[in-house]
């Protein structure tokens, strides 16, 4: 019988032992919830002398395990992925029972964690015995297109519930910050306007802005008046659907000139990150806080 490549390589991530058995080894086929809902994922494992080795699905095609640690019935792995020059960690922890393999990884961004949950079931290949063949070559895997939001103002236009951490500075106070963000209609449509409505350590506060957008140049104008006085007038780039990046005009607080970055992550209909950066006096640019939104009432939407 012969074996397409993509099988060959599952059933060659055994050694001699696979024919009596490995319950890990081999690869498993299910899904995942993720913030941009159900999707397909798949995992495979190949026995090494020192342990497990293997791959896993990620948001951006298969990513490799840095480790894999087997106890019992608990399969703990760990993954590097790199995303805008950081290195983030992705944990995980399944639970295998069988045929089916269940659990989920985490991210630690900044204080903020994000799950995904996994539900995967051996892939009938795998598990039929079949004994060790030649190596070949893997085939290159497709890129699996993700789904994107597209370009519009329409996007932000409704209620937004938020959380923000971060540190002090002369822009806003330190610490968690949480709330509502609500972009409604104004001027024919043409802006949004933007009530903030929030509570930070240092009480209730409420702030005013404007949002637009320009289609041809694919750029959004964002104006803000914050509760303490200042003002931000911010303009970005939305060329990549998947992200905007925002320059910030300078202003005076504190004696101090401030100069701020934003990038807004869109991560799916109902939910888009935000990561702020500062400068202070021409200094480097240093992490501000991050914030995640959640839009109001969507289906499929975290509360």
């Amino acid at each position: 019988m012969r074996l397409s490549a993509g099988l060959l390589i599952l059933v060659l991530a055994t050694s001699a032992g696979r024919a009596q058995g490995d319950r890990l080894a081999g690869r498993w086929e299910g899904t995942v919830q993720s913030p941009q809902g159900e999707r397909k994922a798949a995992a495979s494992f190949k026995k090494e002398a020192a342990g497990y080795t293997g791959t896993i699905t990620g948001l951006r095609g298969d990513i490799a395990f840095k480790e894999v640690k087997v106890e019992g019935d608990k399969i703990l792995a760990t993954a590097e992925v790199e995303a805008q020059g950081t290195t983030i960690a992705i944990k995980y922890e399944f639970d295998l029972a069988g045929d089916d393999l269940k659990g989920k990884g985490e991210v630690d961004f900044n204080g903020q964690v994000f799950s995904f949950n996994y539900d995967l079931k051996r892939a009938a290949e795998a598990a039929s015995g079949a004994q060790s063949v030649p190596a070949q070559p893997p085939q290159r895997r497709e890129s699996v297109p993700q789904p994107v939001q597209q370009q519009s103002r329409d996007y932000f236009a409704g209620q937004w519930k938020f959380k923000w951490l971060g540190r002090d500075s002369p822009l806003s106070t330190g610490g968690p910050r949480e709330g509502t963000a609500t972009f409604r209609p104004v001027v024919d449509g043409k802006f949004l306007e933007l009530v903030t409505e929030g509570k930070s350590e240092s009480g209730a506060y409420r702030e005013l802005g404007y949002l637009g957008y320009d289609s041809e140049k694919k750029s959004v104008t964002l104006f803000e008046a914050r509760g303490n006085g200042i003002a931000l007038l911010c303009v970005g780039d939305w060329s990549s659907p998947v992200s905007i990046r925002f320059s910030v005009a300078p202003v005076q607080a504190g004696g101090q000139t401030l100069r701020l970055k934003r990038t807004i992550n869109v991560v799916a209909a109902h939910s888009w990150t935000m990561v702020e950066e500062l400068s202070v006096d021409g200094g480097p640019f240093q992490r501000l806080g991050n914030a995640i939104y959640t839009k109001v009432g969507a289906e499929g939407a975290k509360e």
